[in-house]
């Protein structure tokens, strides 16, 4: 099995299966068919943090480890149950992880992380959005409300 090591913004280095990695992450699937005939010896991946990647990799190793290294969808409990703890983290590192599966181009992690800020939204005030994701009004009161009137069927 080939191997391909990953290199963190911040220096850490892991190794990884490059199928299971090519599978998960398209941007990295790119990196790799491109160097075909040239020996990959690091990737570097200077928008994503060593912890960060870390974590991806549990990610990527649970969803897409297995002979076919196909994703595998939540059919059973346990990943189910894997990836609804994998994004019950503080706000900073949710936003870490969604911004690092959309640099990386690895589809399943963007949906799962975009949908849990989703849910977070879901049933709040404007306000109260605002406030949990530290949203700062830079409207004037008549720009929200020209705003608000524009796209009243998003208020109803």
């Amino acid at each position: 099995m080939k191997m391909v090591r990953l290199r963190s913004s911040d220096g850490e280095e892991f190794e990884v299966a490059a199928e299971t990695i090519g599978a998960a992450s398209k941007m990295i699937k790119g990196l790799l068919d491109e160097e075909v005939d040239v020996a990959v010896d690091v990737i570097p991946l200077p928008n994503v943090k060593g912890p960060i990647l870390s974590r991806i990799l549990d990610y990527v190793n649970r969803h897409f480890s297995g002979p076919d290294t196909s994703y595998i969808p939540m059919a059973d409990d346990s990943l189910k149950r894997f990836d609804d703890s994998f994004v019950q983290v503080d706000q900073d590192l949710l936003f870490d992880l969604l911004h690092a599966a959309n640099y990386l181009a690895l589809q399943s992690l963007l949906d799962l992380t975009s949908k849990t800020v989703a849910d977070q939204m879901r049933d709040k005030t404007l306000e109260e959005i605002r406030k949990k994701f530290n949203i700062v009004n830079d409207y004037t009161k008549d720009e929200e409300q020209e705003v608000r009137r524009e796209n009243s069927w998003a208020f109803d």
